[in-house]
C-alpha cells in the first residue's frame, strides 16, 4: 500500500463496511461491522512506524518546512474547482492528529464489540442493519476530521458525524431519546453554522487582508502565495508569515469597522468547538445525550467526539489567529476554570450513575481549555495529554456503567452497594477505571491535570490572573477525588444487598472491551513520555511558536 493512500484507506474502510452491511445476511451484519472497524484499527497501528524513526515508506514529507512541522502520508489533489477557488482532497497526519487518530480507531472498535448483544438491558433489538451502518459512517466522519488539512474538507467530515450520531441516539436511545437527540443536533448545528461563517470569512477576506495590510506584506503575498482569491488550506493559513501578518493586521475588520477580524474569527471558531468540547455554558446537551444514548454510543461520544473540540482549537483557532487567542485569553481561562468546578460540583450532586460520569467529562475537559488558554509549553502538553487520557478513562467508565445497568436495569447510585463482593472482577476493573478518571498518580488521568496546573502557574509572568486560577483549578482536583471516592463507596463497597447477590461477574466479551482501556490507562500513566509526549511534542512546539511569535 502506498504511503500517501494509507490514511484514506483507514478513513473509508468503515464506509466500505457500511456498504457491505446493506447486502449481507442479518446474522453477519455485526461481524462485518466489527471486521471493518478492526481492520481500520490494525491498519492505523502501522502508522507507529512513521513516528518511531522508520519514516514514511517513501520518506517523510516535510512539505511545509520547519515553521509548522513534518506531515506524513500526505495525499493532496484537486477535488472541486471553480473560477476563484480550489477545494482539495488534502489529508496528512502529524504529532497533533496521530494520537487522536489512533484513539478513534481503538474506541470505535471496542465500542463496536460492546454493541454485540449485551445480555438483557440493552442490545440492538431493532434495526440492527441500520445501527451498524450509521455506526460505521460515524467512524468515517471522526477519522476524516483528524486528517483533513483543507478547511472545506474538514467541515464536510465534521458534518458527516452529525446525522449518524443524531439517529443513533434518537432511535436506539433511552426513554427521552428524541429530546436528547434533537438537543444534540441543534447545539451541534449552531456550532457548525458559526464554523461555516468563519470558513467563508477566511475565504473572502484572505485577498482583502493583504490589501489592507499593504506595502511589503502585499508584495510578499503576491510573490510567495499563489492563491489570490482565497484559500481553504489550513496549513498555509497557519504557517505562511505573509497571510498571518495580513490576517492579524489591526486595520483589518470584519463586516463593521469596530469588529477586528482576528478576534472575531477566533471567537466564532471557538464557540463552534466549545460546544463539542463541551464547556460552560455550551454544555447542556451533553448530560442528556450521554444518559439517553446506548452504552457504545456514549463510549464514542466521550472518547472521541469531545476531543474534536480541543483538536479544533489546536488545529485552527490558535495557529491561524494567535492575536485572537491573546485577545480572549482571560475569558477562555475563566470558562475553563468554571467548567472544572461546575462540572465537579454537578457530578457530586448526581444520583444517576451515568449522569455523574457525564458531568465529570465537563470538569475534565475544562482542564483542556485552561491549559490551552495560558499558551505555555507545559499547558499545551497537559491539554493534549488530558484529551487522550480522558479518551481512555471515560469510555471505560461508561462501559462499566453499562455492565451494571445491563444486570440491575437501573442506574440509581443509592440503591447499589457491595458490588465488589458480588462481582470481584468487575469491581477491580471499575476501581481502576474510576481511579484513572480521578487522576491517581501512576494512571493516565494524573499526567494531563498536573501539566495543566504547572503550565498555568508558569503563565504568572504573562498573566496576573494565572496564579489564582491555578489554585482554584487545583481545588477542582480535590472535588474530583471527592465524588469519585464517594461513588466507589456507595456502589462497590459495604454489605452486599440481597437483590444483587446472584449477579454474574463480567463475561469474557466484557473483559475484552475493558482490558485494553485498563492497560492503556496504566501504560500512559507510567510511561507518558514514551507513549505520547515523544509523538506530539514536536508539533505542539511548532504550533506554540506560531502562537507566541
Amino acid at each position: 500500500m502506498e504511503s500517501a493512500s494509507i490514511l484514506s484507506w483507514v478513513v473509508f474502510l468503515p464506509t466500505i463496511g457500511a456498504l457491505l452491511c446493506l447486502f449481507v445476511p442479518k446474522e453477519m451484519i455485526k461481524w462485518v461491522a466489527t471486521l471493518a472497524s478492526g481492520v481500520a484499527l490494525l491498519l492505523s497501528l502501522t502508522l507507529f512506524g512513521t513516528f518511531t524513526g522508520g519514516g514514511d515508506p517513501d520518506g517523510a514529507l516535510d512539505v511545509f518546512g520547519s515553521a509548522y512541522g513534518t506531515l506524513h502520508h500526505v495525499l493532496r489533489t484537486d477535488w472541486i474547482t471553480g473560477d476563484n477557488f480550489t477545494i482539495e482532497y488534502f489529508v496528512g497526519i502529524d504529532g497533533l492528529s496521530f494520537p487522536l487518530f489512533i484513539l478513534t480507531t481503538v474506541v470505535a472498535f471496542l465500542s463496536c464489540v460492546a454493541s454485540h448483544n449485551m445480555t438483557t438491558a440493552w442490545k440492538v433489538k431493532k434495526g440492527e442493519r441500520a445501527y451498524y451502518i450509521l455506526f460505521l459512517l460515524l467512524e468515517t466522519g471522526m477519522l476524516g476530521v483528524f486528517v483533513s488539512l483543507d478547511f472545506f474538507l474538514f467541515y464536510i467530515f465534521w458534518e458527516v458525524m452529525l446525522l449518524p450520531m443524531y439517529f443513533l441516539i434518537g432511535v436506539w436511545g433511552g426513554p427521552r431519546r428524541e429530546y436528547a437527540a434533537i438537543k444534540f443536533f441543534l447545539f451541534t448545528l449552531a456550532g457548525s453554522v458559526l464554523m461555516l461563517v468563519a470558513l467563508l470569512g477566511m475565504y473572502f477576506y484572505s485577498a482583502d487582508a493583504v490589501e489592507v495590510a499593504g506595502g511589503a506584506v502585499a508584495s510578499a503575498y503576491r510573490d510567495g502565495f499563489t492563491l489570490t482569491g482565497g484559500t481553504f488550506d489550513l496549513i498555509e493559513f497557519s504557517r505562511n508569515p505573509t497571510i498571518q501578518a495580513a490576517f492579524t493586521s489591526a486595520s483589518l475588520t470584519f463586516v463593521w469597522d469596530w469588529l477586528p477580524f482576528a478576534p472575531t474569527m477566533f471567537i466564532l471558531l471557538f464557540i463552534g468547538f466549545a460546544i463539542k468540547l463541551p464547556c460552560v455554558p455550551f454544555h447542556t446537551w451533553l448530560p442528556d445525550a450521554h444518559v439517553e444514548a446506548p452504552t457504545p454510543i456514549s463510549m464514542i461520544l466521550a472518547g472521541v467526539l469531545l476531543k474534536m473540540g480541543g483538536y479544533g482549537f489546536l488545529r485552527l483557532c490558535y495557529p491561524i489567529f494567535p492575536t485572537g487567542a491573546e485577545f480572549w485569553a482571560f475569558l477562555l481561562a475563566l470558562i475553563g476554570l468554571v467548567s472544572i468546578i461546575y462540572g465537579a460540583l454537578c457530578a457530586m450532586a448526581q444520583t444517576d450513575f451515568k449522569k455523574l460520569v457525564a458531568y465529570s467529562s465537563i470538569s475534565h475537559m475544562g482542564f483542556v481549555l485552561l491549559g490551552l488558554s495560558v499558551m505555555t509549553r507545559t499547558g499545551f502538553q497537559g491539554a493534549m495529554f488530558q484529551m487522550i487520557a480522558h479518551g481512555i478513562s471515560s469510555p471505560m467508565c461508561f462501559f462499566l456503567v453499562g455492565v451494571v445497568y445491563d444486570r440491575a436495569h437501573h442506574r440509581e447510585i443509592n440503591r447499589f452497594g457491595g458490588l465488589w463482593l458480588t462481582m470481584p472482577k468487575y469491581g477491580s476493573m471499575a476501581t481502576l477505571g474510576f481511579f484513572a478518571s480521578l487522576g491517581l498518580p501512576g494512571l493516565c488521568g494524573f499526567i494531563g491535570e498536573i501539566y495543566v496546573l504547572l503550565g498555568t502557574f508558569e503563565a504568572r509572568e504573562t498573566y496576573s490572573w494565572a496564579g489564582p486560577f491555578a489554585i482554584v483549578a487545583a481545588f477542582g482536583v480535590i472535588l474530583t477525588a471527592g465524588y469519585i471516592l464517594w461513588l466507589i463507596q456507595r456502589v462497590y463497597l459495604g454489605k452486599t444487598k440481597s437483590e444483587y447477590a446472584d449477579f454474574p461477574d463480567i463475561t469474557p466479551r466484557e473483559v475484552f472491551v475493558l482490558a485494553p482501556f485498563a492497560i492503556l490507562a496504566i501504560v500512559l500513566g507510567v510511561l507518558p513520555k514514551q507513549t505520547l509526549f515523544n509523538f506530539m511534542n514536536g508539533t505542539l512546539d511548532n504550533i506554540l511558536a506560531i502562537v507566541v511569535g
